[in-house]
């Protein structure tokens, strides 16, 4: 995995044109071409076409800002200080006024409207940060106001700003291994492999970073796998599969069954991506050497869902599970900024899918919980490393304690938790500020219940 912080972003370049910004309440942004409300929906184009939104999520719609286009080039880290202090508002209104006769001063206004947006970024506002940061950005373009702009716009997942940003940052320095590494990013999860290859490979030219060099090496399968695949192509999705092992009517009735699922999980989550998700369907061991899953892994989510066809025509109830499941990764990704705990992520991914924990899984949690021997959730890491009788547990605890939380509390409290991690909040934080108490002692209520 590359190496990132707290904040990322995408866009890129060519002639200027007038854009509109959608606000969402939840502090994104989507830029689009042009956006208008109509009836209970927000509408908007983008380059893949027209996408609709609940009014209810939008908070305003600014019209006619300029920015630049897509120029078709194919994580989250800490905006750069660029030196200065918090200032207040009446300080930075009187430079503003001196900068209209005195440019000298631009510099100085720049470094304040980026202190003003580091302090907002402490405080979660990803909105009030981006308008800040973009001001800077207006007053001095140096690589410390174009790199804030791109990582923010980059951890918002507005991949055409953040690509544009990165790709000024390499008009300063062909050689910036940050913004080389970001636009690799950037260009592999919109399925942009050989420019991927291409940014990563310079980079590591320029830098030998071990995680660079790791993910040219997944590249390198990845494409080896994929190259000669087909595509389908939907409003929500781009499916990749092999056409001699996967038939056409069975990548139908994916695609039309992912996206109802899409509608369901975009209620559930309270979030709407406005980029499509990609799926890549392999057969049996070209999924296994890919992805290094485990033997008893179904699917993989990496920023893309990859799955495994094992020899069927038509999609099945097992098939639809696995969907359902990766998809949900997806949604949980997408709304937190791949800011969320790997046991939240797997017990909302199951809840979505309609599992259950049963009895016998319920007595298994019963016995292990009265011997004391469930682990802390603060403590759990990922899954994958894990033999497949202790990943059971796993992902039974996963499912349980996640159950417990939207059985037991509103369920709106678990989007605004993972709002408040879509803003880079730290977990135990999060957890303590939405639910109004600690994880652990949720976590205890949770195992004195299994008990009784």
């Amino acid at each position: 995995m590359l190496k990132v912080l707290a904040f990322s972003f995408l866009l890129c370049l060519s002639a200027t044109v007038y854009a509109d910004t959608i606000y969402l309440k939840s502090g994104r942004q989507i830029e689009c071409d042009s956006a208008w409300e109509d009836g209970k929906e927000v509408k908007y184009t983008i380059s893949n076409g027209t996408v609709g939104i609940p009014k209810a999520i939008v908070a305003k719609i600014v019209k006619g800002e300029a920015k630049k286009p897509d120029v078709d080039i194919p994580a989250p880290l800490k905006a750069e200080a660029g030196g200065g202090t918090t200032v207040s508002q009446q300080t930075i209104d009187s430079t503003v006024k001196q900068a209209q006769t005195d440019p000298s001063v631009k510099p100085k206004l720049a470094q304040m409207y980026t202190s003003t947006g580091l302090k907002e970024l402490n405080q979660k506002d990803l909105t009030g940060a981006l308008e800040d940061f973009q001001k800077a950005y207006s007053y001095e373009k140096n690589r410390t106001t174009t790199y804030n702009l791109a990582l923010i716009y980059f951890t918002l997942q507005d991949d055409f700003n953040a690509e544009l940003y990165f790709n000024e940052m390499l008009k300063l320095n062909q050689k910036d291994t940050e913004a080389l590494n970001y636009l690799g990013e950037i260009a592999w999860r919109n399925e942009k492999l050989d420019d991927a290859q291409a940014y990563w490979q310079k980079s590591a030219s320029i830098s030998p970073d071990p995680h660079v060099i790791e993910k040219l090496r997944s590249l390198k399968k990845e494409k080896g796998a994929s190259d000669a695949y087909e595509n389908a192509t939907s409003r929500h999705f781009l499916i990749k599969y092999d056409g001699g092992n996967a038939e056409p009517n069975l990548v139908r009735e994916i695609n039309d069954y992912l996206e109802d699922v899409y509608q369901d999980l975009s209620n559930q989550f309270d979030t709407y991506p406005s980029s499509p998700f990609i799926v890549v369907l392999y057969p049996q061991r070209q999924y296994m050497n890919v992805t290094d899953a485990p033997a008893w892994s179904g699917g993989v989510n990496d920023g893309k869902i990859k799955l495994p066809v094992r020899g069927i025509s038509s999609i099945n109830d097992e098939l639809k599970g696995v969907l359902t499941h990766e998809l949900a990764h997806s949604f949980v990704n997408y709304k937190t900024s791949d800011n969320c705990p790997t046991w939240l992520q797997e017990g909302l991914a199951q809840h979505a899918e309609g599992q259950t924990v049963g009895s016998t899984g319920e007595e298994v949690l019963r016995k292990l919980a009265e011997e004391k021997r469930l682990p802390s959730f603060a403590k759990l890491g990922g899954f994958s490393g894990t033999d497949s009788s202790t990943a059971q547990v796993l992902y039974l605890m996963s499912l349980s304690f996640t159950d417990y939380l939207l059985d037991r509390y509103p369920s709106y409290l678990m989007n605004s938790l993972l709002d408040e991690l879509g803003k880079n909040a730290k977990f135990a934080e999060a957890f303590e500020d939405t639910y109004s108490m600690p994880l652990t002692r949720a976590e205890d209520d949770w195992k004195n219940q299994l008990v009784q």
